[in-house]
């Protein structure tokens, strides 16, 4: 009747020696060299680098219209021969410099979740204006408002969005009454890589409001240059606005409206992605995923160097077999 092999069992066997030998001393430096064999491996792998110092996160931040904007069109009258400015804003301090000047209408927002994730994908923000008088013809347009971004993947941020039109030139010579409509996307903008808290460090990247005008500010302080160059100096990262491209339309309706579509995230992901500094359990991770499996082929090398230097007494040892003692 023929046998099948149900159960194996390796041959164990004891080689012994003393404390103080040199058996002792080979075995003890192997195993220590099958530990630190593989970090120089890997150093010489990496050049070095064991683990990353930055990282790259892509998020889709959670916007929101703050209702803070301002908004300065410049008309040029060529029967008389003048210009007029037509500006409305939320900040009561530049309308109290410019309740003069002639006022536009109310801004309107319209957000849109197109995947009903909660987030918004899309923000189409546009103001409108009636001309002071039926010959005056858009000449230029600013335009600029704030956002909130919040970033909860990593922790919890709030990262200022700006979105500005500095002196943008009329699309054509006499624009008298039409649409203009920007469209464009938010991109990430870093000057330097963020930092969250994490065990036995609590430091975080700090943003700043500073940027925003207040009732203090000037009229020069109001220009979107000067703002923006205050949120780059005061914050570690932001939103900026980029257009893409412009489309513009001629009416009879009497009144001009300009119109900022804002694509959030999207196809291109790599736009609003930021850099963050790698945490001390993030870099155990990298270095352990790593350096975990050169270790048990180290191991393994150690164990069959060991079993040759035994086997072939190099080393000396007394050979111990107990499984004899148990079946004699």
């Amino acid at each position: 009747m023929k046998l099948f092999s149900f159960y194996n069992k390796s041959v164990y066997i004891q080689y012994r020696n003393q404390l103080c030998s040199t058996t002792t001393i080979v075995v003890c430096a192997l195993t220590v060299a099958a530990f630190i064999a593989p970090y120089y491996l890997l150093s010489s792998i990496k050049q070095g680098e064991l683990w990353d110092q930055q990282r790259i996160v892509y998020e889709q931040p959670r916007m929101k219209f703050m209702y803070e904007y301002l908004f300065v069109a410049e008309m040029d009258d060529p029967d008389e021969r003048s210009s007029t400015v037509v500006t409305c804003s939320s900040f009561e301090s530049y309308n109290s410099l410019t309740e003069q000047q002639h006022s536009c209408n109310d801004v309107q927002v319209v957000p849109t979740d197109a995947d009903h994730d909660q987030v918004l994908d899309h923000l189409s923000v546009g103001i409108s204006f009636n001309p002071p008088s039926p010959a005056t013809r858009l000449s230029f347009y600013t335009f600029y408002f704030f956002l909130e971004a919040t970033l909860s993947s990593q922790c919890f941020f709030v990262v200022p969005a700006f979105v500005a039109l500095e002196k943008v030139p009329a699309p054509r010579r006499k624009f008298e009454s039409g649409t203009i409509v920007h469209h464009g996307s938010m991109e990430g903008k870093q000057t330097a890589s963020l930092q969250c808290p994490f065990f036995m460090r609590h430091q975080k990247s700090h943003f700043s409001a500073r940027y925003y005008p207040n009732e203090n500010t000037t009229l020069d302080g109001f220009q979107p240059g000067r703002i923006l160059t205050k949120l780059q100096s005061t914050n570690p990262a932001y939103y900026q606005y980029h257009t893409q491209r412009t489309d513009w339309t001629l009416d009879d309706s009497g009144s001009i409206r300009i119109q900022v579509d804002v694509s959030i995230g999207g196809a291109d992901d790599r736009a609003i992605a930021f850099l963050y500094k790698t945490s001390l359990w993030w870099k155990l991770c990298q270095f352990w995923g790593s350096y975990f499996p050169l270790l048990l082929v180290s191991l393994w090398l150690t164990e069959k160097i060991k079993q040759y230097l035994f086997e072939n007494f190099y080393l000396r040892a007394v050979e111990v077999k107990p499984w004899k003692d148990k079946y004699n």
